[in-house]
Order: structure tokens, then C-alpha cells, then sequence
């Protein structure tokens, strides 16, 4: 077995961490609560919305690197890992033939997660290297063999359904809605970005600049998939699950990472009031799956109100999560569902 590479120099939890969980949780409520159903729509806010719906799950992928990397810089058992990892997986399993209406991450987020022992035991040089080489997989094998049915296929809907086991098997790793043969690059980068000194300004602008110009890039990549013809590498819409989308989703990602990173760290009062929402965001993620499904869900589907109703919902779901978690702990150490999965893990 090879032996695990240096402990990155990250010995506290970053405030700046949590507080970028807490965005992608915030673009999650968009993607899922907003979608834009007239033409009277605001452009900037259509634009704010499609950009979440592409971005803010991967950011939730890249920060399982990121926290899973700051979890073995405390000596992390690999067993560890690989419980929490099978319960996420297990919970996802549970909760897949109840939610319709989104494609439900949480299955793959655990697989992530057990898996993430090998993550660990990669030399720090090879992560990105290893991150590319899952964002062109997809790509190569639509170039050369068609789709396959990639992102094509419903998730389980019922668990007779989960009992077809080359089916849920094919749908985690590549006709689902989060493919893993691609997705775990994002964790691969989320792994990249802890080793760094993340405690250091320079650090962190290099990251923020680096990443930024990256996904600015967005507008030459679209006019070259044009150009060359619709090549699967260039295709950069949200989710297409190719190689450019990969690319740019992750430096987005990393980007907000870096912002917030900096802006804890030169005014942690701004940060601060959503730092407990991003400590509990499997709590929040599983609550709004609910609220989703008992309410919103059905009012979206019964009705059409502008899409600044919905943002407004979703900002209103937002806040009143924040300030839920906020009062949860301070009196408690962790979240309701991190207790119970730290719990069955143990």
C-alpha cells in the first residue's frame, strides 16, 4: 500500500470553508426553487440563475475535497471515511424513490466520500493531473464510441427499481445525473486546494485570479464548440458533463472558495452570519429536499410566477435556514443529521 503523503498544514477549520458551503447550499436553493418560465423574465436575474443551476453542485463536490482534506489533516482514520462515506450512500439510497423533481446527489456524494482514501494517498503533484484526466474521460468516450446514454437516464423512482443493480450501478457511473466517472475530479481539485497554505493571503489570490480568469473564459469556449463543430470537449453548457463544462465548473468553483477565503479573513463579520448554515448543510439539504417536495414543488408546478417570486422564495428559504442554523448551534455542537450519520459511522 502506499504511504500517505505529507499532512497539508491545516490544523483549524476555515471559516471561509464553511461560509462557501453555505453558497453552494444558496446557489442549490436557486437551481432547484428558480427556473425562468417567461419571456418578461429579467436578463441579469435569468443569467444568475442558469449559472447556479451549472455550478453550484460541483461546488458542493469540490468542497467534499476540500473538507474531507481538513478531516485528514486531523488524522482521519481511512475507516472513517468509508463508514460516513457507505451511511451518505445509504441515506441517498433511502431517500432516491421520494424526491422527483431534482436528481438527488447524495448517493454519489457518499461513493465520493469512501473513496476518498485513495484521494488521500495521491502525492499532491498528481491530483490535478488526476482531476483532467476524469474531466476528458467522458468526453474521449463520446468522441469516440457516442454517449451512451450519458446524464440520460431517471433516477430510481421506486425501490423495487433499486434492486436492479447494473442499472443503479450504470446510473451512479455514467447515464445519471451525476456521473461519477467525471464528478470525482471535482473532488480531486477540492483535494488539490487543501494541500496549499490556504492560510496565506498570497495563497488565496492566487487562487482567486488563477480560477477567475479560467472560468471568464466561458464565452471563448462557447464560440469554439461553435467553430469546431459541436466537439464533446468544447461543450460548456451546464451539466453537459463534458470536458470544458468540468474545466470551468471547477475553476468557478474554486473561485468562490478563494473569495471567501479572503473575505474571512479581512472581514470575518461579513462571513460570519452564515458560517453555522454551511456547518450544517446536509442538515439544510436534506430539509430543503422536503420543503421541495411537500411545497414549493407543487406550487411551481400548479402555477407560473415570475422568476423574481421564486428568487425571492429562494432567498427568503435562504435566510430563514441561516438563522435556523444559527440558533441550532448555539446549543448544540453539530447539525441534527451530522450528528446522526457521525453517529451510525462511529
Amino acid at each position: 500500500m502506499l504511504a500517505a503523503p505529507a499532512r497539508p498544514r491545516v490544523s483549524t477549520r476555515l471559516t471561509g470553508i464553511d461560509a462557501a458551503r453555505a453558497l453552494a447550499f444558496g446557489g442549490m436553493l436557486l437551481a432547484h426553487f428558480a427556473a425562468s418560465r417567461r419571456s418578461t423574465d429579467p436578463g441579469w436575474l435569468q443569467a444568475i440563475d442558469n449559472a447556479a443551476d451549472g455550478r453550484a453542485a460541483p461546488l458542493f463536490c469540490l468542497l467534499l475535497g476540500v473538507g474531507a482534506g481538513l478531516l485528514a489533516a486531523k488524522g482521519t482514520s481511512d475507516g472513517a471515511f468509508v463508514r460516513r462515506g457507505l451511511v451518505l450512500f445509504a441515506l441517498g439510497l433511502v431517500l432516491w424513490p421520494f424526491v422527483d423533481d431534482v436528481y438527488l446527489i447524495l448517493p454519489h456524494y457518499g461513493i465520493l466520500l469512501a473513496l476518498f482514501p485513495l484521494v488521500r494517498r495521491l502525492p499532491t503533484r498528481r491530483l490535478l493531473p488526476a482531476a483532467g484526466v476524469a474531466f476528458l474521460l467522458p468526453s474521449l468516450v463520446v468522441a469516440t464510441a457516442g454517449d451512451l446514454g450519458l446524464r440520460a437516464s431517471a433516477q430510481p423512482s421506486t425501490y423495487a427499481e433499486l434492486l436492479d443493480a447494473p442499472t443503479v450501478l450504470g446510473g451512479l457511473v455514467w447515464t445519471g445525473g451525476y456521473p461519477l466517472v467525471g464528478w470525482a475530479g471535482f473532488v480531486l481539485v477540492g483535494a488539490w486546494v487543501v494541500r496549499l497554505r490556504l492560510g496565506e493571503a498570497r495563497i488565496q489570490w492566487a487562487l482567486l485570479l488563477g480560477s477567475v480568469v479560467v472560468a471568464g473564459a466561458q464565452p471563448l469556449v462557447a464560440s469554439a464548440y461553435r467553430a469546431f463543430d459541436g466537439s464533446p470537449f468544447l461543450a460548456s453548457a451546464a451539466h453537459s458533463n463534458q470536458t470544458a463544462w468540468y474545466v470551468l465548473a471547477a475553476a468557478t468553483a474554486v473561485a468562490v472558495v478563494a473569495a471567501c477565503l479572503i473575505v474571512a479573513r479581512r472581514a470575518a463579520a461579513v462571513v460570519r452570519s452564515v458560517v453555522p448554515l454551511g456547518q450544517m448543510a446536509l442538515t439544510a439539504y436534506l430539509a430543503h429536499l422536503l420543503l421541495g417536495e411537500a411545497v414549493v414543488f407543487p406550487w411551481l408546478r400548479s402555477s407560473t410566477p415570475p422568476l423574481p417570486v421564486q428568487v425571492a422564495v429562494a432567498l427568503a428559504v435562504f435566510v430563514g435556514f441561516a438563522l435556523a442554523a444559527r440558533a441550532w448551534l448555539a446549543e448544540h455542537r453539530r447539525g441534527p443529521v451530522e450528528t446522526v450519520v457521525r453517529t451510525l459511522a462511529t
